[in-house]
């Protein structure tokens, strides 16, 4: 048996043909139905951003760095503005990713070895925000992509004897990537292991002045629009004031003010599942035993910089910042798996790998699954349902919802507010967070006959059959 797959897996008509598959399924993952699920909160916000900063106004979202939202904004220049040419934009950056690994690995380590890491990041769930964080306008996919782009291009610099200017080259993509969201920055270290690991000290001294040139020049160029010091000091004491005071999340329905170590973690099992995370286990244990070279090393430095930062360092965590470690790691499994094919018996260990290769189309045919039926729901189908019933334009009361749920769809008639009335309706959500407060409770308790009601998929909208909800004295009333 491996003698005959072995035999498939060198024929051109087959390397080519799954490939094309490969890369199909890829577009798919991508592209289709890119606006079917609901803009999130910080969605709209980096889109809004980005939209301003193109026209010159930089007063939003000053707590990130600017680059991503300049793409976002670019991308509503061709698509128009709103979060379709942004997930747009993601999708291409997310394709190019797999690209680079299928032609970095290819040459390193092989053909299927490039194809399979290529493959695992195109195909397999990143789940989050929906089924996948680099389906939506984030900055965490942008800063991931630029990062990749960097680490590969130091590595052919490294490794080049004449290709001189891809050090300036990886200087310029780390600094796209540092000013898009700030994290990579921890990746730096990575960059400066590259010579030692090839005892070339002399190249790394010259190269490295090229890079720190080169990322120094991009990250003032970048910033200078927004004012670079006034962004930076905002930058760093919103950031402060999050380490110091918290940013509330729930794991598995309990409310953490600041994330425990493992959270992080915990987000990457729910986002990627038991499959995926099984191969990934035991392609890494393959890497790092069957052939631990500079490769393996230099991949292997750069997950755990990127992890560490976000397991042990970072005071916050959020769903999705898992995601920046995702590419390193997938690269370590891919190079685990390929290389364990070629350890005797062959008999035995192609087998093992071809399954485990095979098992990776359950949860990136879910993915697919999830990626169709994607669609509008609950706060995205509240204004059309106030519309079919009639309910006039005016302030809307939110409780137990963030406003990054509802702005997108209300806008500034949405509020948490009890004073910023009188509302046409009051909308109930399920964030734990935010308990409702007790005036909401006891009107919705001792007048329900007032109010017409109806779920959207786990939002409670309740609307006054005459008058408004008006708030006197800390208590509301229908009137």
């Amino acid at each position: 048996m491996p003698s005959r797959v072995l035999a498939l897996a060198d024929d051109v008509r087959v390397r080519l043909g799954v490939l094309a598959a490969v890369g199909l399924w890829a577009l798919f993952q991508c592209f289709w139905n890119v606006g079917g699920p609901n803009i999130t909160g910080d969605e709209d916000i980096y889109v809004r951003a980005g939209w301003q900063y193109v026209h010159g106004d930089f007063t939003g979202n000053r707590e990130h760095p600017p680059t991503a939202k300049y793409l976002f904004g670019l991308a509503q220049f061709v698509a128009g503005q709103g979060p379709t040419g942004p997930r747009v934009l993601v999708g291409v950056l997310t394709l190019a990713v797999g690209v680079v690994l299928f032609v970095w690995l290819r040459r390193e380590v092989g053909w299927w070895c490039g194809l399979l890491a290529a493959a695992m990041w195109w195909l397999t769930p990143r789940g989050a925000a929906g089924p996948r964080v680099d389906r939506l306008a984030l900055l965490d996919p942008v800063m991931t992509a630029f990062a990749v782009f960097a680490i590969v291009a130091a590595w052919w610099w490294i490794r080049s004897e004449r290709a001189w200017w891809l050090a300036p080259v990886s200087g310029v993509l780390m600094a796209v990537s540092v000013t898009s969201k700030v994290s990579t920055v921890v990746l730096l270290p990575a960059f400066l292991l590259l010579p030692f690991l090839f005892r070339a000290v002399r190249k790394g001294i010259v190269g490295g002045a090229l890079w720190a040139a080169a990322f120094a020049v991009t990250f003032v160029a970048l910033y200078v629009p927004m004012g670079i010091r006034s962004a930076i000091t905002y930058m760093i004491t919103f950031q402060e004031g999050q380490n110091t005071n918290g940013h509330p999340i729930t794991i598995d329905g309990k409310i953490y003010t600041f994330a425990p170590w493992w959270a992080s973690l915990q987000f990457m099992a729910n986002g990627t599942g038991e499959v995926l995370l099984l191969v990934i286990a035991v392609g890494v244990l393959a890497a790092l035993i069957v052939r631990f070279d500079r490769l393996v090393a230099y991949v292997g430095v750069a997950f755990l910089l990127i992890a560490g930062f976000y397991v042990v360092v970072a005071k916050i965590a959020l769903p999705t910042y898992y995601t920046a470690w995702m590419p390193f790691l997938l690269v370590l499994a891919a190079i685990g798996l390929a290389r364990l094919a070629t350890v005797p018996p062959r008999w035995l260990t192609v087998p093992v790998v071809l399954v485990l290769v095979v098992a990776l189309v359950v949860p990136s045919v879910r993915l697919s699954q999830a990626v169709v039926r994607a669609h509008p729901t609950g706060i995205a189908l509240l204004p059309g349902y106030l519309d079919r019933e009639g309910v006039p334009d005016g302030p809307i009361l939110f409780v137990a919802a963030t406003p990054t749920l509802f702005r997108p769809y209300v806008g500034d008639l949405g509020s948490n507010r009890l004073d910023r009335g009188p509302y046409v309706a009051i909308v109930v959500g399920n964030d734990q967070r935010l308990p409702a407060p007790g005036a909401v409770t006891r009107l919705l308790r001792e007048d329900r006959s007032a109010f017409t009601t109806t779920s959207l998929d786990g939002l409670r909208v309740y609307v006054p059959k005459d008058g408004r909800v008006r708030e006197s004295g800390g208590s509301l009333s229908v009137g």
